[in-house]
């Protein structure tokens, strides 16, 4: 009974956690056409970053809705990627990224490919800041 309860919560909890990422990567694709918002203690998107990577992140967004399970190497490179302040998503400058082009969608890319066996991992990509 009590490991019924348990799995219950962590089934609620990860679909939770699902669900809060997707609006999450969904948002910011949203504020790509919005206006840029001045001030507040909020880390602003990499607009062209996220432009460049917005049909990836939707489909990234769409699997975290998606029933099926997912594997905890993506959920964990999600969580870092929606998470990390410093990560691909977003931009300390609003002049420059930190990271080199195409960086946010080899993330996006990476997440579907061990989301969903059909899509190619990419090959010698680094995850890394530049």
């Amino acid at each position: 009974m009590l490991a019924e309860l348990i799995d219950r919560l962590a089934t609620r909890h990860e679909c939770h956690l699902r669900t809060t990422l997707a609006e999450a990567l969904e948002r910011a694709v949203e504020e790509v056409d919005g206006p840029l918002r001045r001030g507040g203690a909020a880390v602003a998107i990499d607009r062209p970053a996220v432009a460049e990577a917005a049909p990836l992140l939707l489909q990234v967004a769409a699997r975290l809705r998606d029933p099926l399970p997912m594997p905890v190497e993506a959920l964990r490179l999600v969580r870092t990627l929606a998470g990390d302040g410093a990560g691909p998503l977003y931009a300390r400058s609003a002049h420059r990224s930190e990271y080199p082009p195409g960086t946010l969608s080899r993330y996006a890319r990476q997440i579907l490919a061990l989301s969903d066996h059909r899509v190619p991992a990419p090959r010698g990509d680094r995850l890394v800041r530049g």
